[in-house]
């Protein structure tokens, strides 16, 4: 029985932390100190360091770095174990020690990932890096490892030929299912081909998940699949940021049509920060943008809000009613594109 209830107070834990309600999982484990304290050491250091990070992200850092410190050791005493049972013909030792160190390696990602993140959500791109090259040595064929370097040079934007050579091999891996592979990561290495002036790989790649989109529309007409919908958002959203808005906006348009299929929460987010960026730029009297392009914009917007009464905006959180109370009637893209239309239509006395 106390096994049962330390499992699921670990488990209760972990979901909490992944949903970011720190202050619960504080709570219980403030609450259950009898249970905690016998709950699997590595567990229980991860978890105490992700709530301290909320209040002190470098005394977060510290722990989670000592953490990290102690796998690395633990492998690399491993990896002397897996080279002295080759030596001795030893199969079955060598067996038992390489699934030990599959598993240590596997509660080492989660501790480089929450150590890394520090740095990430304060957009020290170059402090992430040096953490992952930290850890190449054994993480470098792990695809989550891989995936987050791939993002992490992406997001430094003078780096995109390294991000392609940590895309590409993903995105080969999985080239016959490619819907398979996640929207923002074809929409990354799309951008990294354009910013690199390899163009037909571009085009290559998107009419690949044309064609993978068009043959899933026939199987299931009524599924609706974002991928290339999101590939051409996010190509759009960079000419934006690069000022370009006409380009960037015409193109966001373009890939939403039909309404009916391509509007949903995640296209959504990324068509409504390029229009606020345009309305932004519009006000400060940064750009000129010509009449048909802010009526396109004005028409697109009608459109979303007629098609997007029952699209929700974001994900209303489970444990807070009273932000329920606050989003109700808001929380749909009817209501963002209404206030976004009628925004752009003051800012430009149309």
């Amino acid at each position: 029985k106390q096994w049962y209830q330390r499992r699921v107070r670990g488990n209760l834990l972990l979901l909490y932390v992944k949903h970011q309600y720190f202050d619960q999982a504080a709570d219980v484990m403030a609450e259950n100190t009898h249970l905690t304290f016998k709950m699997d050491p590595y567990l229980y250091e991860y978890l105490d360091a992700i709530i301290v990070q909320q209040s002190s992200p470098e005394e977060a850092f510290r722990r989670f770095d000592d953490i990290a410190n102690r796998h690395t050791d633990n492998q690399r005493k491993i990896t002397k174990q897996v080279q002295e049972c080759r030596q001795n013909n030893d199969e079955d030792a060598v067996k038992k020690a390489v699934n030990e160190y599959d598993e240590a390696l596997e509660k080492y990602i989660p501790v480089l990932m929450a150590q890394a993140k520090i740095y990430w959500d304060k957009t020290n791109y170059n402090m992430v890096e040096k953490i992952f090259r930290k850890s190449v040595e054994f993480c470098n064929e792990h695809d989550s490892w891989k995936l987050n370097v791939a993002h992490v040079l992406f997001m430094q934007e003078n780096k995109y030929k390294e991000a392609i050579g940590f895309y590409e091999p993903i995105v080969k891996k999985h080239y016959d299912n490619i819907l398979s592979v996640s929207a923002i990561v074809l929409a990354n290495l799309c951008v990294s081909y354009i910013m690199t002036s390899q163009n037909e790989e571009a085009e290559d790649l998107m009419r690949k998940i044309e064609k993978e989109e068009e043959q899933m529309g026939y199987e299931d007409p009524e599924r609706k699949i974002y991928h290339l919908c999101i590939v051409n958002l996010v190509i759009g959203t960079l000419y934006c940021a690069k000022g370009n808005f006409e380009f960037g906006i015409t193109r966001v348009i373009k890939s939403m049509e039909p309404y009916s299929k391509k509007l949903g929460m995640d296209t959504w987010h990324y068509a409504k920060r390029c229009f606020l960026g345009l309305i932004e730029n519009l006000a400060k009297h940064m750009i000129m943008v010509r009449d048909v392009v802010l009526h396109d914009c004005i028409q697109f917007l009608e459109h979303a809000e007629l098609y997007g009464k029952n699209v929700a905006c974001r994900i209303q959180p489970p444990l807070s009613a009273a932000a329920v109370h606050e989003l109700q009637g808001k929380n749909t893209v009817t209501y963002e594109a209404r206030l976004i239309k009628g925004l752009l239509l003051l800012v430009c006395d149309l």
